[in-house]
């Protein structure tokens, strides 16, 4: 029997170690031969000192780094992150310097918008709608205290206008399904929070948070940049104008693309492909006709109202996982190569954890509240208010959206670019604070807070630092 036992270790550890090896492997021959089909084309554009060569080789690194931390249970994204700080900040190897601002702000947008597209196919609405008071309770009450809270502390002690502010409270404000919801898919994986299935409650008021966080980060993004020669009324008008804009076009494409194309049997394929080109055309053409806000909006109520008639959503999801673990890794390294560490002090980094944790902490108790009349016992009501912590997706997402809008205006306003600056490295603080402890605060107080139903569900593929394709119950 004891060697049974040991023979199996050794195999599993052999198996494991193999399958590591692998992709390592695999991984390592994509890139080489990537890199050498892009130098047959463009040539000296790939070689050192170039932008092409600077995003491979920052993207490259960022993608092993998050492997690496993601053995040791860490989020991988912060691995990710990690490296685009290196990249930029350490001497002789500032490879991130040779990235152009253009490209750079394109290929996080693009990231940007698989997440919204993705966060649409996960929104349930038949979950929605059956506890639709706890769970919008639960996103928009914590949110929004804590969007308040943060906006009210960040005016003293950053020194930024009232409308930096509040957009500062909504980067920060957003919690993390990439962080949550795998987190939720474990627990009940060991058969954890059945009773009342607290994880389904928390992964759908999760998505609502972002969906809930995103517009009001759009709303806000058009009092901080209005348009020139606005009056005041009409910058006042211009958040609900891109709402209304924003859910329009969106609920519009929606309902096309959920008719379109007829049944056929690449029809899945087609659907994403229309999908994915409708959404990049929402987020980029309504930024160029100067309504951002409207169409991020949109593509994320796009994806939402067109999955509910397609009878191949998992399969949509699947294909949108895939692009999403290249586009996590332009993202997060991306975002970490914008972090410029002489630029950040001692006042600063001090400032921002004063809001950080006065904002978790009012969100976790307006959490608790906004739980307290559901049939959730005391120890459920305090593992959603441990759940609400982690911080990481949208942040990294929109953390650094109005620092590109600064330095794509001409000329650059040296005081907006400082705000901006300042918005994104309290984003980055964020995740890199929250994160890691929000995941394994999840994991310890759920199987002691939680009732456990004596037997383990069927397993659950839980992808590595991403939304999961499907949620408890599917």
């Amino acid at each position: 029997m004891a060697l049974g036992v040991k023979a199996g270790c050794a195999s599993w550890t052999q198996t494991n170690c193999g399958s590591i090896t692998l992709q390592v492997l695999t991984v390592v021959l994509v890139i080489v031969l990537g890199w050498v089909s892009c130098w047959s084309v463009l040539g000296d554009q790939c070689l050192p000192d170039s932008n092409i060569f600077g995003i491979l080789v920052s993207c490259v690194c960022g993608k092993l780094l998050g492997m690496l931390v993601g053995m040791v249970k860490i989020p991988p994204l912060i691995g990710m992150i990690a490296a685009g700080i290196f990249f930029r900040n350490v001497p002789k190897l500032q490879i991130a310097d040779d990235i152009d601002v253009g490209w750079s702000s394109v290929l996080r947008t693009g990231a940007f918008v698989i997440l919204l597209l993705r966060a649409g196919l996960g929104l349930k609405l038949d979950v929605l709608r059956k506890n639709k008071v706890l769970v919008t309770c639960l996103s928009v009450l914590p949110c929004l205290v804590e969007v308040v809270i943060i906006a009210c502390v960040s005016r003293p002690l950053l020194h930024l206008p009232w409308n930096w502010s509040f957009l500062l409270g909504f980067v920060i404000a957003g919690v993390s399904p990439a962080v949550v919801i795998p987190s939720m898919l474990s627990l009940v994986q060991q058969g954890y929070g059945s009773r009342v299935g607290v994880p389904t409650l928390v992964m759908a008021a999760a998505t609502a948070d972002n969906a809930f966080t995103i517009t009001g980060f759009s709303v806000a993004l058009t009092f901080v940049f209005p348009a020139q020669d606005s009056s005041l009324a009409m910058i006042i008008l211009k958040g609900p104008l891109e709402v209304i804009i924003g859910g329009f076009c969106g609920m519009l494409f929606g309902y096309i693309l959920a008719h379109i194309p007829p049944k056929c049997d690449n029809q899945t394929s087609i659907q994403t492909l229309l999908l994915g080109l409708v959404g990049f055309s929402c987020v980029f053409g309504l930024k160029r006709a100067t309504y951002a806000g409207a169409g991020v909006l949109a593509a994320l109520v796009m994806s939402t109202v067109a999955a509910q008639k397609w009878e191949g959503k998992t399969e949509i999801a699947s294909y949108l996982q895939h692009l999403w673990t290249v586009g996590e890794t332009l993202l997060f390294t991306l975002v970490g190569a914008q972090v410029e560490l002489n630029l950040l002090n001692v006042k600063l980094v001090g400032y921002g954890l004063v809001c950080l944790v006065l904002g978790i902490l009012l969100r976790c108790i307006v959490a608790y509240i906004s739980v307290n009349c559901s049939k959730l016992n005391v120890k459920e009501k305090l593992f959603v208010c441990a759940s609400w912590t982690p911080k990481a997706t949208v942040q990294a997402a929109i953390g650094s959206i109005a620092l590109d809008t600064v330095r794509e205006s001409y000329p650059v306003d040296e005081t907006r670019e400082l705000y901006g600056v300042t918005v994104l490295c309290i984003a980055v603080l964020a995740i890199i604070v929250t994160s890691p402890p929000g995941a394994a605060l999840i994991s310890l107080l759920g199987p002691k807070l939680l009732d456990y139903k004596g037997e383990e569900v069927e397993p659950i593929r839980i992808p590595s630092c991403s939304e999961p394709d499907e949620e408890e119950g599917n």
